[in-house]
């Protein structure tokens, strides 16, 4: 039994409590006051009108258009007649590496260069490495302390029915924190004499436009991470013999949207003067979520690493205009070599773009290079399994060819 406070029955607050309900529903009484002030002009207000006043509110015209809504139409001031196409970082293209290759009027070489081969083979890594990016892995996707909410997830049989949300790590946060990871044990092992020739930028957006064949076509994009360099990669040498594949009845800029509100801006993230502005690797995050086609389909394997190349391309292209100036068309003096790597925390495409002439019209002779393997798969799976982290399938083929890559010079 619960000992409570003893009331007795004529309880004070009790009392109190009944007497301030009686008293506030008093009517109070006409005293004929107000009616005497009145007659002898006094003018009487209510309580409300001098605590809240009522505020007159001017209208005020401003000279000009600041203020009007800019409408996206023939009078908008960056309008264009001729449309662009403009690749972003929200879609992809839908034939893949063919419609690539005809958009940037490369010719696909599905191997790495033979420096970069050897380099792989060849290269003596330290028996702690895996064991530190298995630690790098179950920290980036397992350990952080971050929990958002998710994006839905869908059943293909069940398409209406919701499930309940999930909470955990971002996706743009566990493919950051994974890369930091990947690379600061990178760092590690290349010491002091190759890192200091290397600056990493994070979301360094890029801008450019080019022509080919009569269209102007428009890259805004970004890197998620860059890593420049004090000198820029060595040209790759060799002939490399190909043909462009024919995508007839389809044209290359097919699920590329059009705009006609634009600007023909090259936007590079650094100055030419700057000592370290050389592009070496770009890295660029896949979330499936935003990036999709068109028609809303699931990207696949070949548009996943069509975006990979056409990054690079981007980004070559910038530069080159930024060193040579925007009216540069034609076969370059020396060419710029891009490396391109992309991942969706488990998955890692890599690949090479050399980028020998800005002609991308298909009477052009000089063809661009793009070199890559298909895509490696940094593990199979990582979550929880009995409620302990657990890890499964790890690739040490992974590790090896990110640093080889930032070896490269």
């Amino acid at each position: 039994m619960r000992l409570t406070n003893k009331l007795c029955a004529q309880h004070i607050g009790w009392h109190f409590k009944k007497h301030w309900l009686v008293q506030g529903k008093r009517v109070p009484r006409e005293t004929g006051a107000a009616a005497e002030l009145q007659r002898l002009g006094v003018q009487v207000k209510s309580p409300e009108e001098i605590l809240e006043p009522k505020r007159e509110r001017k209208v005020v015209n401003i000279i000009g258009s600041a203020l009007k809504p800019v409408l996206e139409d023939h009078t908008h001031p960056n309008w264009h007649s001729n449309p662009c196409h403009l690749f972003s970082d929200n879609n992809v293209l839908l034939g893949g590496i063919p419609q690539a290759q005809v958009l940037t009027n490369s010719i696909e070489i599905q191997n790495f260069p033979q420096h970069i081969d050897d380099a792989i083979k060849n290269q003596q890594l330290p028996s702690v490495l895996d064991k530190n990016v298995r630690h790098a892995i179950l920290s980036s996707h397992v350990l952080d302390a971050e929990q958002v909410k998710l994006p839905k997830v869908k059943l293909v049989d069940r398409p209406a029915f919701n499930l309940p949300r999930v909470y955990g790590i971002s996706h743009e946060r566990r493919n950051r924190l994974l890369l930091n990871k990947l690379l600061f044990e990178i760092e590690k092992l290349a010491g002091r004499s190759v890192s200091v020739r290397r600056k990493l930028v994070d979301n360094a957006g890029f801008k450019t436009s080019i022509s080919k064949d009569g269209d102007l076509l428009g890259f805004d994009t970004k890197a998620d991470k860059l890593i420049c360099s004090t000198r820029a990669l060595s040209t790759i040498k060799g002939k490399f013999d190909g043909d462009l594949p024919d995508l007839y009845p389809m044209k290359c800029t097919i699920s590329i949207p059009k705009c006609q509100i634009y600007t023909e801006d090259n936007l590079y993230p650094f100055r030419p003067d700057v000592n370290c502005s050389h592009p070496h690797t770009l890295f660029a995050y896949f979330d499936k979520h935003l990036t999709r086609n068109s028609h809303g389909s699931e990207v696949t394997e070949n548009q996943f690493q069509a975006r990979t190349m056409v990054k690079a391309f981007a980004l070559a292209v910038a530069r080159a205009k930024q060193l040579h100036g925007n009216s540069t068309a034609g076969a370059l003096t020396r060419p710029i070599v891009v490396q391109s790597i992309q991942t969706d925390g488990r998955v890692f495409h890599f690949g090479i773009f050399q980028l020998n002439t800005l002609d991308l019209n298909s009477s052009s002779a000089t063809k661009n290079y793009w070199f890559h393997r298909q895509s490696t798969e940094l593990f199979t799976e990582c979550g929880y399994q009995a409620g302990r982290p657990h890890l499964e399938g790890y690739n040490g083929e992974t590790i090896r060819i990110l640093n080889a890559f930032y070896h490269n010079s």
